[in-house]
């Protein structure tokens, strides 16, 4: 004799993403690119290790500040929403993901640790590949735009953008990963995750190493000739300043905060593609907004001298190529839940 069972029929379907499919690459990433970042001192010439602590109390202080912002929207929010005790509210909600915020500390550190990686071996890199792409850069800008770009913005007075180019650019990407460790659990949002660390680890270091080139406003001082020297005279002296004191380092060979010069790829133009990725993946309506950002952000670095614009075309299709091998992984990560088979009919 048989009859049905009556229990509920339960869907297959995707669990969100572990935190750890996410973090643990991007730790390993990190590991390896601070190793090969000692390894390479002897190269450089460097005989101790950078002062880059100061550079990461700061990165942690403006990470807290960022944290702060988002808890303080969070608990307006609730209080519009009726909610008798936010702060209370907001405690047992963190209590309860303990393990989701405790990843958001961590990525959020090992995202400032990689970036100080990265400006450590910058200059190390040019060690090891001396500058010798600029004329074939130069010459690529020309071909597309019909002059060097840079004309563009000529008589234009760049005061404030000489400060909001690297200003804005920063505060975009801690709010941006900030934002991002706020979001609730999905592929997109660990494919954005692991994509930032793909992006400094893999993509700056080797495209630094393959097209070694030191951009227009050093194109003199790196002996390709006078071809822009018109530029000076458009570009702030803050700009100006700057170029002196990372020329100074450069040959000197002098370890510090901001040494390095790296016209291909561009990694604020890279970064500020994978901002624009990262909204963009969660269909966040701000999107055209952080396009528009990263055209600024390409255009100011054209303007200024410091890229040349295929730089940021190859630094955009750079991100893209990095946030799409993240997706890869992750999809490869990706775990489903399938319940377990029941019997149609149960013999009695």
């Amino acid at each position: 004799m048989s009859r049905h069972d009556h229990r509920p029929f339960v869907e297959a379907g995707a669990l969100p993403p572990r935190e750890r499919d996410w973090l643990i690459p991007s730790a390993l990433m990190t590991a390896l690119l601070g190793a090969a970042a000692v390894l390479l001192m002897p190269v450089a010439g460097y005989d101790h290790v950078p002062p880059y602590f100061s550079r990461f109390v700061g990165w942690l202080n403006y990470s807290a500040v960022g944290g702060i912002f988002l808890a303080l929207v969070h608990l307006v929010r609730l209080r519009k929403a009726g909610v008798a005790s936010p702060v209370e509210h907001l405690k047992a909600q963190v209590r309860a993901k303990k393990g989701a915020a405790l990843a958001a500390v961590a990525g959020m550190m090992l995202a400032g640790i990689d970036m100080l990686f990265f400006m450590w071996i910058k200059p190390e890199v040019t060690a090891v590949s001396p500058f010798w792409a600029d004329e074939m850069l130069a010459n690529a800008d020309r071909a597309m735009f019909g002059r060097d770009p840079w004309r563009f913005f000529e008589g234009v007075d760049l005061s404030f953008h000489a400060w909001a180019y690297s200003f804005f650019w920063a505060v975009a990407i801690m709010a941006t990963l900030v934002w991002l460790f706020a979001q609730k659990p999905s592929q997109e949002r660990s494919s954005a995750l692991l994509s930032y660390f793909v992006t400094w680890s893999i993509f700056g270091p080797l495209g630094q190493l393959a097209l070694s080139s030191a951009g227009p406003i050093f194109y003199a001082r790196a002996g390709e000739g006078s071809r822009f020297d018109a530029l000076a005279a458009n570009i702030p002296e803050i700009t100006q300043k700057i170029s002196g004191y990372l020329w100074s380092m450069h040959v000197n060979g002098t370890p510090g905060v901001g040494a390095g010069i790296s016209a291909m790829p561009s990694l604020h133009i890279a970064t500020a593609s994978w901002i624009v990725l990262a909204f963009a993946g969660v269909k966040s309506r701000l999107t055209p907004l952080t396009i528009l950002f990263a055209l600024y952000i390409w255009a100011m670095s054209v303007a200024l001298g410091w890229h040349y614009a295929v730089d940021g075309i190859v630094g955009a299709l750079g991100a893209i190529a990095c946030h799409a091998a993240a997706r890869r992984y992750m999809k490869g990560r990706q775990r489903t839940f399938v319940p377990a088979e029941e019997p149609l009919f149960v013999m009695r």
